[in-house]
């Protein structure tokens, strides 16, 4: 058994590295959540046709490119793009109910499967013709097709191989905040749009409600155009935006998995050729946050949680989510995405009109 002072003098090594950490993080995540906080209690509540997660994406993205970012926030606001991220993604778990989705009827659960299979593999048919990054143009597709930010985080820990660079040896950072910016600011404008769209062509809250669901990105947007239209509007809207949600599992599994074979066919070429693979270690098949998120869904669906339980989860959900977007957005310098991010603005146009036009179609064949 080790001496009482070796025990001691380990303790207290841990806890102060573990001091200099926190103090490292503390004011980057302080300062994004002073962002955050603005974002959505000042912003996004008072005018909510404006995504909270946008206004907080872009007040990062001015930070970075304005050099507003202080050297003392640099770590945290790394810090919050990627842990505080993760852990909204498992919290946004809560708010799915098996039960719930599959009341829905498989008409509505047919064209949530129809609208993110053909925007996700769409998307990735348009990347490869406009010549963009293979890894923005996944990450694009992932998050247009189904949540957003959330799905964008879900998939660039798929894409990263190990060393904080995709496939491509592309930085996977740098590509998510630039993919969350084009996907809620597309969104944004699909949840302007959709409401009036279908009024003028004639649609019923029922019909309206799967359409704003099935076609518009963020989960909060889903909300705020469901809520313009009426109750029943907002009630199935959000439903059947839940139910895209829990495709996010399959979905990152089969980017993991296909991310897989390519690395081992390129080791194999590899060695056959001498040279060693430079890849970091090899990702999980679904990252663990990703799994949190199923586990929390299971137990939303076996467990009678409290409604003000449940609030309260939705509201801190919210928060983490907006905060990590302040960091998320501080890894994007403007000036770069206005130079090079070309092909990522037409493609998220294109699978913005690709999920809104499959939407559309698949509530008129299959919603009465």
């Amino acid at each position: 058994m080790p001496p009482l002072t070796a025990l001691t003098s380990n303790l207290t090594s841990r806890l102060t590295r573990l001091w200099r950490q926190t103090a490292e993080i503390l004011p980057g995540a302080a300062l994004a959540l002073i962002f955050a906080i603005a974002a959505h209690r000042l912003i996004a509540e008072q005018i909510p046709v404006i995504s909270g997660l946008l206004v907080a994406v872009l007040a990062g993205i001015a930070l970075r490119s304005l050099g507003w970012v202080p050297f003392w926030a640099e770590r945290g606001l790394g810090w919050a793009a990627k842990k505080l991220l993760r852990v909204g993604i498992v919290l946004l778990g809560l708010q799915l109910a098996l039960g719930d989705l599959l009341g829905l009827g498989w008409a509505v659960l047919a064209v949530v499967v129809l609208t993110v299979g053909v925007t996700f593999f769409g998307m990735l048919a348009l990347g490869r013709l406009l010549g963009a990054p293979k890894g923005m143009t996944t990450l694009l597709a992932a998050g247009t097709a189904i949540c957003g930010a959330s799905a964008v985080a879900a998939a660039a820990a798929a894409i990263d191989r190990g060393d904080g660079k995709d496939d491509d040896g592309a930085p996977v950072q740098a590509a998510a905040a630039a993919a969350v910016a084009v996907v809620t600011l597309y969104g944004t404008l699909a949840l302007l749009a959709l409401p009036a769209l279908g009024t003028l062509l004639g649609l019923g809250e029922e019909q309206m409600g799967v359409w704003i669901g099935a076609s518009i990105h963020e989960v909060g947007q889903v909300v705020a155009a469901g809520g313009v239209v009426g109750a029943v509007a907002l009630a199935t809207a959000t439903l059947v935006k839940l139910a895209r949600v829990v495709l996010l599992a399959p979905v990152i599994a089969g980017i993991s998995l296909a991310g897989r074979r390519r690395r081992a066919v390129g080791a194999a070429q590899g060695a056959g050729e001498g040279v060693e693979e430079g890849a970091g270690s090899r990702p999980p098949l679904i990252p663990l946050f990703v799994l949190g998120f199923l586990v929390m869904m299971v137990l939303r669906s076996v467990t009678d949680l409290p409604e003000s339980t449940l609030d309260f989860s939705a509201d801190v959900t919210t928060m983490l989510l907006t905060t990590a977007m302040v960091g998320v957005g501080a890894s994007v310098d403007l000036r770069r995405l206005l130079r090079q991010g070309g092909p990522a603005l037409l493609l998220g146009a294109g699978g913005t009109v690709l999920a809104v036009g499959t939407g559309l179609g698949g509530v008129l064949l299959l919603v009465s």
